[in-house]
């Protein structure tokens, strides 16, 4: 048997947000949020991954977005009280958004994930606002390589870290690093779950 492989994880760089734009949007295609959010599979095939790409392209200069050598996976986190979406972000984002949704869901399937964002706890912390990989690549550690540094970061500056999860059978891999369920929001009229997770910061 071979070893498994060592996934070299670093700092995404400006220029990359278009492929892990576009890895973003195959690793969310079959996501019971975004299938629910982009109902329509041509519209979600077609336009998820440059909506995605928008919404990281403002965070690549912060050196919050860890990708690997390969551009295999993203982990996009958020700084502590920088988690909400600013005005000026949500007009940069209504016009990928809006084409990957369609004019008749968008303000329903917008109004749902501003619900979400209401949710959201308000004690500083770290945020995890995106993790995906390759989907044909699954069951690599690359997820667990993506977590590895902000986790540890976490730990380091004695800092909660928060993410909702849309899948309950990822539940246990989040709880491998310290992360507990404080809750579900469902999407409302008839969306999906998301399970609110937190994670306190562990003793260095």
């Amino acid at each position: 048997m071979s070893p498994p492989r060592v996934h070299r994880v670093r700092v995404a760089t400006g220029d990359e947000w278009r492929p892990l734009g576009r890895l973003l949007g195959a690793a969310f295609f079959d996501d019971p949020v975004w299938e629910w959010i982009v109902d329509d599979p041509h519209r979600r095939r077609r336009h998820l991954g440059p909506a995605f790409g928008q919404f990281i392209r403002r965070r690549l200069g912060e050196g919050t977005v860890w990708t690997t050598d390969d551009l295999s996976g993203v982990a996009m986190w958020s700084a502590p009280d920088d988690w909400r979406t600013a005005p000026g972000e949500q007009f940069r984002m209504a016009w990928p958004m809006g084409r990957a949704i369609g004019l008749r869901s968008a303000r329903s399937r917008l109004g749902a994930l501003a619900e979400v964002e209401r949710h959201h706890p308000s004690e500083p912390h770290w945020y995890l606002a995106i993790l995906g990989a390759d989907p044909n690549r699954r069951g690599e550690g690359i997820g667990g390589a993506l977590m590895a540094p902000m986790v540890q970061r976490c730990d380091d500056e004695g800092m909660p870290a928060f993410l909702e999860s849309s899948k309950e059978q990822n539940l246990a891999f989040y709880h491998r690093f310290g992360f507990e369920v404080t809750g579900t929001v469902d999407l409302r009229p008839d969306g999906p779950p998301l399970w609110s997770m937190w994670r306190e910061p562990r003793s260095v």
